[in-house]
């Protein structure tokens, strides 16, 4: 396995994770029984806020299906002729700045959003440069041999097969969540799945004086990912900074209110693999007011987040 291969496989596995980092939780046994491929019963059990195991779990997915990777984000902005804004990363060189748990991984969060960012445009020096940042942080939070080596041979070999990677994300975060846990902060996952969905809007909305119609259309859909990430992370426990964040959110969420919404019949099929494809359902669009509001609202966050 060449190097660069483990550094591109890298920005998939955080941008998958980027909406599974809270997940799988439950205990040890009840994640013993998972089996690529296999369904297994889940002995139901409840979080803190009284959100079922299993109902938390169906919620990653739905939020991983529904909502576009910071990889995905990137790709739309590459293919609509922009060009390449380093200046609206988040510096790796301030890693070091980062001196608490709660900054560290709200931080996290952010530089997987930018690494991917950086990748897409395929600019390497500065890719090198944030992959350093995570592994600085990641030790810090004594969590860097959860995405060990393995770990990204894995990911480069199914790189392509978008059911196995959802399956290995699911278990690779399942052991930051529990590693968390274990340290007693576990509410450090719910700070990365945040800022990372944070980070990706913000970098997705430095583009709007030249973005097509169909990145707009993802911002706008982003409405009903918002609700499940914001419900999701509220389900643990409310620590000073993941309620400051979430706090600091509803302001996105008041943007959104302007996002016209249109129901529509939904639709489920079934592939040869045996995977259930969703299809249909509610249609989202906004107003260029609406969608600068929404690229304020996310900008004073991740001003916030950065700090």
């Amino acid at each position: 396995m060449r190097f660069n291969q483990r550094f591109q496989a890298l920005p998939v596995l955080f941008g998958l994770g980027a909406f599974l980092a809270t997940g799988c939780g439950g205990s040890q046994d009840e994640h013993a029984g998972h089996d690529h491929g296999t369904e297994t019963e889940v002995v139901e059990g409840m979080d803190a806020d009284g959100m079922a195991v299993t109902s938390r779990q169906n919620t990653l997915t739905k939020i991983f299906h529904a909502a576009p990777s910071p990889m995905e984000t990137a790709s739309l902005i590459k293919r609509s002729g922009a060009s390449f804004h380093g200046d609206a990363l988040n510096g790796a060189d301030r890693a070091s700045e980062y001196t608490t748990s709660d900054a560290q991984a709200i931080n996290l969060g952010i530089y997987g959003a930018d690494l991917s960012y950086a990748t897409i445009f395929e600019e390497n020096a500065t890719s090198l440069e944030y992959l350093a940042a995570i592994k600085s942080l990641s030790a810090e939070l004594g969590v860097d041999d959860v995405l060990s080596g393995e770990v990204m041979e894995e990911v480069e070999a199914n790189r392509n097969d978008r059911d196995m990677l959802i399956d290995i994300v699911s278990d690779t975060f399942y052991e930051l969540n529990e590693r968390l846990k274990f340290n007693g902060q576990e509410d450090l996952a719910g700070l990365v799945v945040a800022s990372g969905w944070v980070e990706g809007m913000y970098l997705a909305t430095r583009h709007l004086d030249e973005a097509p119609e169909e990145l707009k259309t993802r911002i706008a859909e982003q409405k009903l990912v918002l609700d499940d990430v914001m419900r999701l992370c509220k389900s643990y426990e409310q620590t000073e900074a993941l309620a400051a964040l979430l706090t600091s959110m509803e302001a996105i969420e008041a943007a959104y209110a302007g996002v016209a919404t249109t129901e529509g019949e939904g639709s489920t099929s079934r592939e040869e693999s045996g995977s259930f494809v969703i299809g249909g359902g509610p249609t989202f669009s906004a107003d260029d007011a609406t969608i600068q509001a929404i690229a304020s609202a996310v900008e004073a966050v991740r001003s916030g987040c950065i700090q």
